[in-house]
């Protein structure tokens, strides 16, 4: 039976993207996680994955076309099957039809066209006028000749080489005002509506807000602060990486370290309720991945028992899918990370109900110690547990802090750390 592969919905309030290009054609053979075509939206370029396996049967859009949302934008099945439309690729009804009188935009209309009459992205649209570039100069070398992220990106960077600007050049400087000093005139800023303007909560954007506002108003937070030294770790990675070992984030430690701490702590391993704690028999660890327009924590099963190279490779997959609008993990977490560290900042993170706890992971800094007697610049990192106090009291957060703080400062990714968790 044929079966469809879905344009995806990468953020909420995205309802169509322009197809840039198809990496298939019809007759192809297509694997599960095959990327198939590249699509532009507003805001993003993203790659559409195949989740389920076949022959490409049909195409139903041609490149230049804009794509909607969760509806195929091809056709998988057995070689020579025959294709059944799908509903939503049905002509319109009559009555509908006829309620406009309006011609139906060609392709290229759809698309958007510059200036110039050429077709455009909505994201090349975007970027050009962030960058004071005049689309309708820039050639075009998407789909019929349709000016996509690529070309703007090209033109932005000729232009700066030769340090040219969308701004009318000046007069020339008469002889007097030639030895005068040259003044450079402000940058243009894009013009900009004074007006308020409300959005209403999106899908994704309305779920955080329910849970959240459930979160701190039903669980009573407490705050643990706490600061690990990681400069022995980050020695280790990089012997790690130079001896050919697969390059791993010392995010991905930190996940695996939790995890294992985690069997040490069952009651921050657990769903609360309003009576009672449910200390969950398996360790799963939620990684909370920003999306556009919102946030979602995909879950890595059994996590201890995982070394930290599929620990890696799982974050990756599991961060890929969610920034597509998709997840692969639909197992419930028994504990939550959130890590800005790579903004700089410092995070108080909000439990995720029903869970006991949630770990925020902040920057690495250098910061002088003492050491026997002397002093020595180390690279510390800070962290701060978020706990439900109906689970668990200050004591056993901070037991879990410090037996975290040494799993994470003597972490040996040399051997396999897995392994011990098992035993």
């Amino acid at each position: 039976m044929a079966k469809p592969v879905l344009m995806p919905q990468v953020g909420q309030d995205l309802t169509e993207g322009l197809l840039v290009e198809w990496y298939v054609k019809v007759g192809d053979p297509v694997k599960k996680g095959d990327i198939v075509a590249l699509v532009e939206s507003e805001k993003a370029s993203f790659e559409v994955e195949a989740f389920d396996e076949g022959t490409v049967l049909e195409l139903l859009y041609d490149t230049g076309e804009m794509a909607t949302v969760l509806e195929p934008l091809l056709m998988l099945g057995s070689e020579g099957e025959t294709v059944t439309k799908p509903a939503a690729a049905e002509p319109k009804s009559e009555t509908t039809a006829q309620a406009t009188a309006a011609p139906v935009p060609s392709a290229g209309d759809a698309a958007g066209a510059a200036p110039s009459g050429r077709a455009s992205s909505p994201l090349a649209r975007r970027l050009a006028q962030q960058g004071g570039l005049d689309i309708g100069q820039i050639k075009g070398t998407g789909p019929k000749g349709a000016v996509i992220k690529r070309d703007v990106e090209a033109a932005a960077a000729s232009a700066a080489g030769r340090g040219d600007t969308t701004a009318p050049a000046a007069p020339a400087p008469t002889a007097s005002a030639a030895a005068s000093p040259v003044i450079a005139a402000p940058a243009q800023l894009p013009p900009r509506s004074m007006e308020d303007r409300e959005e209403p909560f999106n899908r994704m954007r309305q779920v955080i807000a329910d849970r959240l506002l459930l979160s701190k108003q039903t669980i009573p937070h407490f705050y643990l602060r706490a600061e690990i030294d990681v400069t022995d770790l980050l020695i280790r990675r990089q012997a790690h990486i130079d001896q050919g070992g697969q390059k791993v984030s010392v995010n991905d430690v930190i996940v695996h370290s939790v995890a294992l701490t985690l069997l040490e702590y069952p009651r921050l391993n657990a769903h609360v309720a309003a009576d009672r704690v449910v200390l969950k028999g398996q360790v799963n660890v939620g990684v909370a991945v920003s999306v556009e327009n919102g946030l979602m924590v995909p879950v890595i099963e059994n996590t201890p028992f995982k070394s930290v190279v599929e620990i890696s490779d799982a974050v990756r997959n599991h961060a890929a899918a969610a920034r597509r609008g998709l997840t692969k993990s639909t197992t419930a977490g028994t504990f939550s990370i959130s890590n800005l560290g790579m903004y700089g900042v410092e995070v108080l993170p909000i439990i995720n109900p029903p869970e006991a706890g949630i770990l925020g992971v902040g920057p690495i800094v250098k910061s002088v110690r003492e050491h026997r007697g002397g002093i020595q610049i180390h690279d510390i990192m800070s962290v701060a547990l978020s706990a439900d106090h109906r689970a668990v009291d200050g004591a056993y957060g901070a037991q879990f802090l410090r037996s975290l703080s040494e799993t994470v400062s003597t972490y040996n990714m040399f051997s396999d750390q897995a392994s011990v968790a098992a035993e």
